[in-house]
């Protein structure tokens, strides 16, 4: 790391170090009656796509596409539908290009496909078209309901791409003209470094997917939507990076982004994971280099980088500072994190996709430093959570079959390759930020912190509840489109909502606080601000439920993954994790209604969706 880099990441590490040994720090008093905050975080949906036709209670203003007149209470184009027409790009030159020329609109919505999902024999599906949706749809957002009903058992859909220089070009940064979500989608996909069977300029395996939303009005997403109406929901909350799960998680956990680095120190990464979305001679937007095996990392104090200069540009038009150390590579898409789950380190090398341990700060260092207890819950992570899953009995019939009889200690060998595959399936690693932490792995009391869904239902039971929970819930049921739906995120938040409220003293100081890691590629229509380099991007979903939610409250302060972390800091006193992380960022000021703060970059705490009955100022207590 650089000069900068290795004293705040050292100094944090010896405050760690003295708290945990020296027992002189006291455990921190809250500022608010929030004694409990458990953070539960779901995949992969916008803003638009599950509460685009929501009607507020109580009078209360949404921007929404129901609210816009972009669609109608039934599901059908509104007033307004040209608002978020899809139309054809051009690219004028052979670089990357935050913002093509806008050509005409496309005549229909191309056809959903079938991206991503996920069979009951295993199997994902590829860009094979979706028979269930036409392939006349109307150029613009669709109710997914009409053509697949919510809840039922075949009720996933194809999976849109959410990579970080798609999600630029999509939105232009900032939103203002959201025609080339489609085009984007329909030209790169998810890039070409995926395999033989992944994207091609011929067939990028993307159709009009990312254009579906669910219908409140008409009775999808019941649960959220009673939440929504008796608790605290933002219509301003977004994704803190462009991009996907991986960057948005560790976002979560540290308000930054991870970096390449060899034993701490910037390195450069094998070439082959250099992201460059310059379009391949003789196609119209194809990168080329870009997928999950191959390019994610970009230095982007470099503008001499493809793709960097017109990101740069678009900051400097707005006197925004990128936030990009000199020579640092970021990973700005996913790679699996570093150490499996028993601490064991990944091997790194050109064709393992898994990035260095880091030395970014963390929030469980900072709460252990403070001596507040926390946990981050990650399910796959206890054996229970595996053993009990309804997918170990079908895994092990297939392994059982497969093994030989002769195989030597056959019965335990069954039982290794069922548990691994097993959770494989069950486990969110990328999901599991804190196990990229090197100090946090490598030091026992840190890594205990780490935990499943088991050890989370029984804290739950016995009320040892950590003053801060994280909780990732299991693949199948995260919500993420291909492979799970928004109704199983659903039932789980309401299981978990309803375990909380069982036990009235835990209830009664408690803030259960509900998102999703990222938008997942879907269309939204609500603006963004630009913080730096990596974001913001589209806007998520975002609850507040608890005794002190405003109730039926619709929050319009600007907020990301970062006001996650500045409410906790300012609720038990902590400072910003580092001297770039965006916690360090002041809340907004807004002296109209408006969604994009007059002082930007910044980004709220939270407080403004709750009301404690006192004068609680909305700001970050720094001191």
């Amino acid at each position: 790391m650089n000069g900068k880099h290795l004293l705040t990441y050292s100094s944090l590490a010896l405050g760690i170090a003295i708290a945990m040994n020296s027992g002189a720090a006291l455990a921190v008093t809250p500022s608010t009656p929030i004694q409990h905050v458990i953070v539960v975080i779901g995949e992969n949906v916008s803003f638009d796509t599950l509460y685009g036709a929501y009607k507020p209670t109580n009078g209360q203003k949404i921007n929404n596409l129901l609210s816009q007149g972009i669609i109608n209470a039934d599901g059908t184009p509104g007033r307004h539908f040209a608002k978020a027409i899809q139309r054809q790009g051009f690219n004028k030159t052979d670089e990357y290009s935050v913002n093509p020329e806008r050509l005409n609109p496309y005549s229909t919505l191309p056809q959903p496909l079938q991206t991503g999902i996920l069979t009951p024999s295993f199997q994902f599906l590829s860009g094979t078209p979706d028979s269930r949706f036409p392939t006349t749809l109307p150029n613009g957002p669709f109710q997914i309901t009409k053509y697949v009903p919510y809840g039922s058992p075949n009720s996933a859909t194809g999976d849109p791409v959410h990579r970080f220089f798609q999600m630029w070009q999509q939105t232009g940064g900032d939103n203002k003209d959201t025609s080339l979500f489609t085009w984007v989608a329909n030209t790169v996909g998810t890039g070409g470094d995926n395999g033989a069977t992944g994207p091609k300029p011929s067939d990028t395996q993307q159709g009009g997917e990312l254009m579906g939303f669910f219908n409140m009005s008409q009775g999808d997403a019941p649960i959220f939507k009673q939440l929504a109406q008796n608790y605290a929901l933002s219509d301003n909350y977004h994704q803190a990076i462009l991009g996907g799960t991986g960057a948005n998680f560790f976002a979560i956990a540290t308000a930054d982004v991870a970096v390449y680095n060899n034993a701490g120190a910037l390195a450069v990464p094998p070439a082959n994971q250099i992201e460059n979305p310059d379009p391949l001679a003789n196609t119209e937007n194809f990168y080329t280099q870009d997928g999950y095996a191959g390019g994610s990392y970009v230095n982007c104090s470099d503008p001499t980088q493809a793709g960097v200069s017109s990101i740069l540009s678009v900051l400097k038009h707005k006197d925004i500072k990128s936030n990009c150390t000199k020579n640092a590579f970021y990973l700005v898409n996913n790679y699996d994190v570093p150490f499996n789950v028993d601490g064991t380190a990944k091997a790194l090398a050109a064709n393992n996709f898994v990035y260095p341990p880091q030395a970014v700060p963390t929030i469980g260092e900072a709460l252990s430093a403070k001596q507040v207890s926390w946990k981050w819950y990650t399910a796959g992570r206890d054996a229970g959570d595996v053993l009990n899953d309804e997918l170990y009995p079908l895994v092990f019939g297939g392994v059982n079959a497969a093994v030989p009889a002769a195989t030597p200690n056959r019965a335990q060998v069954v039982a290794a390759l069922t548990y691994q595959q097993t959770q494989s399936v069950v486990y969110n690693s990328i999901g599991d930020p804190h196990n990229a932490s090197a100090n946090v792995v490598k030091t026992p009391a840190l890594r205990d912190h780490l935990k499943g869904m088991e050890t989370f239902l029984s804290d739950l039971k016995n009320e040892t509840l950590p003053a801060v929970s994280f909780v990732v819930p299991k693949n199948l049921v995260s919500g993420h489109p291909g492979y799970s739906a928004p109704v199983r995120y659903e039932l789980f938040i309401k299981d978990l909502i309803a375990n909380v409220q069982s036990k009235p003293d835990l209830w009664a100081n408690t803030a259960i606080i509900i998102t999703t890691d990222e938008g997942g590629g879907y269309f939204d229509s609500g603006a963004i601000q630009n913080l730096d380099f990596f974001g913001d991007g589209p806007r998520i979903p975002f609850l507040v439920v608890s005794p002190y939610a405003k109730k039926g409250h619709v929050d319009h302060v600007y907020h990301d993954h970062a006001s996650i972390l500045k409410f906790i800091e300012y609720n038990w006193k902590l400072q910003p994790l580092s001297a770039r992380s965006r916690d360090r960022l002041p809340n907004p000021v807004n002296d109209h209604d408006d969604y994009i703060p007059e002082n930007q970059p910044a980004i709220g705490n939270l407080t403004s969706m709750f009301n404690f009955g006192d004068e609680t100022k909305h700001t970050h207590d720094k001191d």
